[in-house]
């Protein structure tokens, strides 16, 4: 892999007793986020692909619960979010609005969540906060289109939550710009990086 590219892993707690595993790759074509979640019992509960271009926008989404496995996707002029959930019962087709300002949050996910600060950056300074159209996937896959606020706390924490009273999260990020926060873990993705 060319020097300069950012490749790894690391394990945080979340809510409820839930953990998450992920790793992200990144390369000339973007960067490859991979997460699973398991549930206080251990059991895999959330597995998620989040594809950026390599100026940080949305290019991929698949994830995969109990529910079925939703993917997701940014094409077309004007440009929209499409993709579809395959559930036991069938595909269902979506169509959503989108543009460079959406942001996508998968619950409370810190993938995805990481994925909004890096775009959102560069309109909301440290100290200031933003109202942005969303596109939000909840419990069961439910997706729908949302209004969430965003608040740029410091340089390394962000306040994010859905204008509806939907779920919120609270993002802490390291120098990289990957999640961290009390409990966390982090370990270069190459083996001899790690030696």
């Amino acid at each position: 892999m060319s020097a300069g590219y950012l490749r790894r892993a690391g394990a945080l707690p979340l809510p409820a007793g839930r953990r998450l595993a992920w790793s992200v790759a990144e390369g000339s074509r973007g960067r490859r986020w991979r997460g699973a979640v398991t549930g206080a019992d251990g059991h895999l509960a959330e597995v998620l692909l989040v594809e950026t271009d390599p100026f940080g926008a949305l290019a991929r989404l698949e994830m995969t619960t109990a529910a079925g496995v939703l993917t997701l996707h940014p094409a077309g002029s004007p440009l929209r979010l499409h993709g579809n959930i395959v559930r036991a019962d069938g595909v269902a087709p979506i169509s959503l609005a989108w543009s460079t300002a959406h942001a996508l949050f998968a619950a409370a996910s810190p993938i995805t969540a990481a994925v909004a600060a890096a775009g959102l950056a560069a309109v909301a300074g440290v100290g200031e906060g933003r109202t942005i159209p969303a596109v939000e996937i909840g419990p069961g896959l439910v997706v729908r289109e949302a209004t969430w606020r965003i608040a740029h706390t410091s340089a390394a924490r962000w306040r994010m939550l859905a204008a509806d009273g939907g779920p919120s999260l609270l993002l802490v990020l390291d120098a990289d710009g990957m999640p961290t926060g009390d409990g966390a873990a982090s370990w270069p993705l190459e083996e001899s990086a790690a030696r």
